[in-house]
């Protein structure tokens, strides 16, 4: 299996698509490039689909690139905060219920929804 860096820049009829060392195409959404990518490749270099594989790098803008970054960055540390809290808040609720408080009641107490909390247990 052989890595290859697809550099992606938005143009006004969808993404150029620049592999290095092996040349140009284009697809019409960010979404189809990685499997636009993989065809041309295959085909320019005569391997299999399935051995190609792609990491995609995106650009509209330096600006635009640097605020995709900061946003990625946030929503991974909100996602690993939320995994945190479902994690302490199920702790919190088995204990509650081992003490023999009812769901309405242990959602009262934590100021948590009690849909919210069926919804942790069932996970």
């Amino acid at each position: 299996m052989a890595l290859y860096e697809v550099r992606a820049r938005k143009w006004e009829n969808g993404w150029e698509l620049r592999v290095p060392d092996v040349g140009v195409t284009w697809s019409p959404t960010l979404g189809d490039a990685p499997a636009r990518a993989r065809e041309f490749i295959s085909a320019q270099l005569d391997r299999e689909e399935r051995t190609v594989h792609v990491d995609l790098q995106p650009h509209v803008s330096e600006e635009l690139d640097q605020l995709a970054v900061e946003a990625r960055r946030a929503l991974h540390i909100a996602d690993e905060a939320v995994r945190t809290a479902s994690a302490k808040l199920r702790e919190i609720v088995q204990g509650l219920s081992a003490a023999g408080l009812p769901l309405p009641d242990v959602a009262q107490y934590l100021g948590v929804p009690q849909q919210r909390l069926e919804e942790l247990l069932r996970d």
